[in-house]
């Protein structure tokens, strides 16, 4: 608070020396923390310290990236309350097209609100009072979530799951790998039990051939001792003498008589 008491001695110096700078700001939390995905309040507050010029423009500013303005707002008119604090402004406010929808700047009292809080939003935000230009910064830290104990049975949900997933995951691949393993095993042995097939046969072709050829031997064997009884047990027909008597005449003085020839 001693810091509030500076910028309020600050803000009295500056109604010494000019009445268009009657605005006194007080800055309540230099350093603000949040957390990732929720809104945090930047919390400013002001004051008239006499009969306040209108408009009157509050900017806020990001000035930890290349971003000028985040939102501006001008006050066209506030009602005074003790103090001079306000107590009801009309205002129009203008945010930036990357903070629309999640920067919202109260009018009352100056303060910026963040919402769905990002780690890249971490930096410092300066507040400007225009006319008299007045700056004041503000550091906001953004943290990563972290689950509280309220949370903690959701967590070891998540957890209980994600290991089901991953067993359910380990099973199915470790079913999927023996069932290949038995039909690869199987494909085998009914490779194996073929091939054994196809010998077994080859081995009975060679061995029905000689037996084969021993038979053909042994029928033909047969046959020629057949044969040679059938030709002994026949009789052999004895052979004939036939004489032929053929009378020619021969050269005069021999004596034309009958030969006999064998026929």
């Amino acid at each position: 608070m001693s810091s509030g008491r500076r910028h309020w001695s600050l803000g009295s110096l500056l109604l010494l020396f000019g009445g268009n700078l009657g605005v006194l700001i007080e800055i309540h939390q230099h350093l603000v923390n949040g957390t990732v995905g929720q809104s945090v309040l930047l919390p400013v507050s002001y004051r008239f310290g006499g009969a306040p010029h209108f408009p009157v423009s509050i900017d806020w500013k990001f000035t930890s990236n290349s971003l000028n303005t985040l939102i501006t707002c001008t006050l066209l008119n506030c009602s005074l309350g003790a103090g001079g604090a306000p107590s009801a402004c009309s205002a129009k406010c203008f945010p930036h097209s990357t903070y629309r929808g999640r920067a919202e700047l109260f009018p009352k009292n100056g303060s910026l609100l963040l919402r769905d809080l990002k780690l890249r939003d971490s930096g410092v935000y300066s507040v400007v009072f225009r006319p008299s230009y007045q700056i004041w910064n503000v550091t906001l830290t953004v943290h990563e979530q972290r689950f509280t104990p309220d949370h903690a049975g959701e967590a070891d949900t998540v957890e209980q799951d994600h290991i089901r997933y991953c067993a359910i995951g380990i099973c199915s691949s470790i079913s999927f790998l023996l069932f290949l393993l038995f039909c690869c095993i199987r494909h085998r042995g009914a490779a194996q039990q073929k091939k054994r097939i196809i010998k077994q046969q080859q081995v009975s072709s060679v061995e029905e051939s000689p037996m084969e050829s021993t038979a053909v031997r042994a029928m033909a064997t047969i046959y020629a001792r057949v044969g040679d009884s059938f030709e002994q047990s026949q009789p052999r027909p004895t052979p004939e003498v036939m004489y032929i008597s053929v009378t020619s005449p021969g050269p005069p003085g021999l004596d034309a008589g009958p030969y006999h020839l064998p026929g």
